[in-house]
């Protein structure tokens, strides 16, 4: 849409309120709900807010002990350019528009601390190599019978899941238990024309797990964003609760599934029918660059204290950077057989990831690997859990994950200096606050201080 069609395409749909929808680096929802008029007056910057939204953590502490470039020397603002091509009708706000937005100084210079910045700068990266990508993420979340406040008072302690008690995927008695909320979420998807494709009862007691339509990286990242907002307003209108932690409960974790595909030319780039198995030397350098990258690219994937609860053997998540053809037990699940099905499963990401720096950062690690025509290792042909000691493991903390984050040279090339280093700091930080602010750094299972950081905002 462009600005010369916003007016009538306002007045069409009688919207007297716009609400402006920005991640912040650990994927919060950021905005502001606009009167008509003040939207149009702001364009095209958009509402300014303070820059302490990429300055405090996710608990709401100031963190003061680093800066930026971007960030003015006292408190300053930074502006929410809207991306008018976003721009949609609530399906159950009458008179309220939502619209996506991207970060920018107050000159209008873009963030480079913005998820969707980064995003879009990988993305752009690969159309400079005649490369372009599709994305399709598998959401997983756990969904209670208490609602929030309820949740709140309990401490997130001994929740109701929504289905029986037992650990058992897939059952339609299970979904039976959650069809009146997936009714009502996948009918506020359908008015905010987010394509989705199934969703299911999973492993975990009240555990389920949508699937959306592969799309092009900034549109799937863009529709999973809304959607996660979604099922936590669902939740809250039902008096329920949603949370997409890691690791919520003693069962099975939440993850997301990543499958993405690469086109060259226009024309599937994985594929090579003349190949014994199939793959072509992009998809090979692909998983090169993807294994190669991923003890770096775990400080992105696995976001918070918590996503390390779920990376355990035998418990679906991987724990090992390693591929195999259609191996879920592997952290790529590498799809051959065919021209049309021919794509990468990447099964490391937790459900608390931010999904805009998610698929970046696989992308620039499937990138790097094109670039530096880097082999993969040999393929994994069992099951990657239990293997003996000294076979490669993915890194097993939040800290550890970042020591190997700021020696990729690889992914700081492609995501870029200013954002690897921003980050870093904060996932550090983030360490220090668990340490510091009554985590408990022996405990084995799931600390109060995990539930009561995570649970809700996640």
């Amino acid at each position: 849409m462009t600005p010369d069609e916003l007016g009538g395409w306002l007045d069409e749909n009688q919207i007297t309120t716009v609400r402006t929808e920005g991640a912040s680096l650990d994927g919060l929802v950021l905005g502001k709900h606009l009167n008509r008029g003040k939207f149009e007056r702001s364009l095209p910057l958009g509402p300014a807010l303070s820059d302490l939204v990429f300055s405090w953590d996710i608990g709401g502490a100031p963190q003061l002990g680093w800066w930026a470039d971007f960030r003015q020397p006292a408190l300053g603002d930074v502006h929410q350019r809207p991306d008018l091509s976003t721009i949609v009708a609530s399906p159950n706000r009458p008179g309220m528009a939502n619209v996506l937005v991207d970060h920018t100084t107050i000159d209008g210079t873009p963030l480079p601390v913005c998820p969707r910045v980064v995003l879009r700068g990988v993305v752009d990266q690969l159309a400079v190599r005649g490369l372009t990508a599709l994305g399709a993420f598998e959401l997983e979340f756990m969904l209670f019978r208490e609602s929030y406040d309820d949740a709140r008072r309990a401490h997130y302690r001994n929740l109701s899941p929504i289905g029986t008690p037992l650990p058992v995927g897939y059952t339609t008695h299970n979904a039976h238990y959650v069809a009146g909320f997936m009714d009502e979420v996948v009918r506020r998807l359908d008015g905010l024309g987010i394509a989705w494709e199934a969703w299911s009862d999973e492993a975990a007691p009240g555990q389920v797990e949508l699937n959306f339509v592969p799309a092009d990286p900034l549109t799937a990242a863009d529709n999973v964003f809304r959607a996660k907002q979604v099922v936590k307003e669902v939740a809250l209108d039902r008096g329920e609760s949603a949370t997409f932690m890691a690791k919520a409960t003693g069962e099975f974790g939440s993850g997301m599934h990543i499958h993405h595909s690469l086109r060259r030319d226009d024309k599937p780039a994985f594929f090579d029918g003349q190949s014994a198995d199939h793959r072509s030397a992009d998809m090979r350098h692909w998983i090169g660059g993807l294994v190669a990258t991923m003890p770096g690219a775990v400080s992105i994937l696995a976001p918070t204290v918590n996503s390390y609860r779920r990376m355990v053997g035998f418990a679906a998540a991987p724990t090992t950077p390693t591929w195999g053809e259609e191996n879920k037990s592997t952290a790529l699940r590498v799809i051959s057989r065919s021209e049309k099905l021919a794509r990468i499963e990447h099964r490391v990401a937790s459900a608390d990831v931010n999904v805009y720096l998610a698929l970046a950062v696989i992308l620039a690690g499937g990138l790097a690997g094109i670039d530096g025509a880097i082999e993969p290792p040999p393929e994994h042909g069992g099951l990657a859990w239990g293997e003996p000691p000294g076979f490669a493991q993915l890194p097993s903390s939040i800290s550890l994950a970042a020591d190997e984050l700021e020696h990729d040279k690889l992914l700081t090339e492609v995501l870029g200096d200013a954002f690897v280093d921003y980050w870093l700091h904060g996932r550090r930080w983030e360490w220090l606050m668990f340490h510091t602010g009554g985590g408990d750094a022996d405990a084995t299972s799931v600390t109060d201080w995990e539930l009561n950081r995570y649970f809700e905002l996640v």
